[in-house]
């Protein structure tokens, strides 16, 4: 992949999680302007991570049709039309219905990086590739969320949209053309869950990102109600979680390549479930600063030891693996913000941060057992 070409793929990832992770801190800010409860404002979350979950399974059947490029163009400019549009949102009806046609155009750009990544890349710099992607991503996330604290929210969700639209340019202007299409279109999702490697990863993935978002999406409204945090305060806790996330994304890209993608993942499970249980202990907030480095650092981990090892599945699954990574990810993650505050609503906050605890660290713990290394 020329360089000029991977820069591209990393903008369109820096403008896409642009105020993803913010949301988690600017729900109280987002509910104080519309004028509604924390409960409606949290919808905002699921309503743009379920479209994107469902959305995503679309991209990788089109690219046996339709080179990356056409497809990059129509995700880009429909992103940079839904994201200014969210921004603007004059009502919670409109804002919804703008984060949710957001999250459809947002989910074709991970998945078409994934496979272009996967097919041109060498496997033994496939780890380098991923760690820098998904870093620049949390640099992004980092910048939006420290932001979060001084700007208005549109103004959070103003910025992507302009992003977005220079990205649209480069893409026109600059991408390489990359050409994966087959002779004929084909679906073939139940054929890679056929394979019993693929099946035992993406049973990892729903569970991993429907634990993580369970207590991600609440942490914010925890925060505020517990500790009667403001909006600086609470972003400010985010910002340490985001930061920290940064560093191991790009170190965790380096060292899945030198240790290998699953110890890399197992580490990650490991050290969000001792944050989890620890938020059941602490009292004083001041230490959640020191223990959120935990919960950042473990997902990062998690994030690019398992990414790393999805791109050296064989060139079979590959294409239609890296839609279902997306798909799955963010369609359990919704459904693990939603349940979070199901579960939330009938016992507690407490109840929560102990359940995520234990089966974060039964899932690291016998993660070398649920997935097989052997990828060829």
């Amino acid at each position: 992949m020329p360089r000029l070409s991977f820069f591209i793929f990393c903008s369109m990832f820096f403008a896409l999680s642009f105020g993803v992770a913010a949301m988690a801190a600017l729900v109280p800010s987002i509910a104080t302007n519309f004028g509604v409860s924390l409960g409606s404002a949290m919808k905002l979350t699921w309503l743009y991570m379920l479209p994107y979950g469902l959305v995503a399974l679309i991209w990788a059947p089109l690219t046996r049709v339709t080179k990356v490029k056409r497809l990059l163009l129509f995700t880009s400019f429909g992103f940079f039309i839904s994201a200014l549009c969210f921004s603007l949102s004059s009502t919670i009806g409109y804002a919804y219905l703008f984060r949710f046609l957001t999250g459809c155009f947002a989910c074709g750009f991970v998945p078409l990086a994934l496979i272009t990544i996967g097919k041109t890349i060498p496997s033994h710099k496939k780890g380098k590739y991923i760690g820098t992607f998904f870093g620049v991503a949390y640099v992004s996330t980092f910048i939006s969320v420290f932001l979060s604290g001084f700007l208005n929210w549109r103004v959070i969700y103003l910025i992507p949209s302009l992003l977005s639209l220079g990205v649209f340019i480069l893409v026109l202007t600059h991408l390489k053309d990359f050409d994966f299409r087959k002779p004929k279109f084909k679906i073939s999702y139940l054929q890679t869950f056929k394979e019993k490697e693929a099946l035992r990863f993406f049973l990892v993935i729903m569970l991993a990102s429907f634990l993580y978002h369970g207590l991600q999406q609440r942490l914010g409204m925890y925060l505020h109600q517990q500790y009667s945090l403001q909006q600086i305060a609470i972003s400010a806790i985010f910002t340490v979680s985001t930061l920290s996330a940064i560093i191991f994304e790009f170190s965790g890209g380096f060292l899945s390549s030198r240790l290998g993608n699953i110890k890399i993942a197992k580490i990650g499970f490991i050290l969000m479930s001792v944050f989890s249980l620890a938020l059941f202990f602490i009292r004083d907030y001041k230490f959640i600063f020191v223990g959120i480095i935990l919960w950042g650092s473990g997902w990062a981990l998690t994030h690019v030891g398992l990414s790393a090892h999805l791109t050296n599945f064989p060139d079979k699954i590959l294409r239609d693996a890296s839609s279902l990574n997306s798909a799955l990810r963010f369609s359990f993650g919704g459904l693990g913000a939603f349940m979070g505050g199901v579960l939330v609503s009938i016992a507690n906050f407490k109840v929560l941060f102990i359940a995520v605890a234990l089966s974060v660290f039964f899932l690291g713990f016998n993660l070398n057992k649920i997935i097989t290394v052997k990828t060829s």
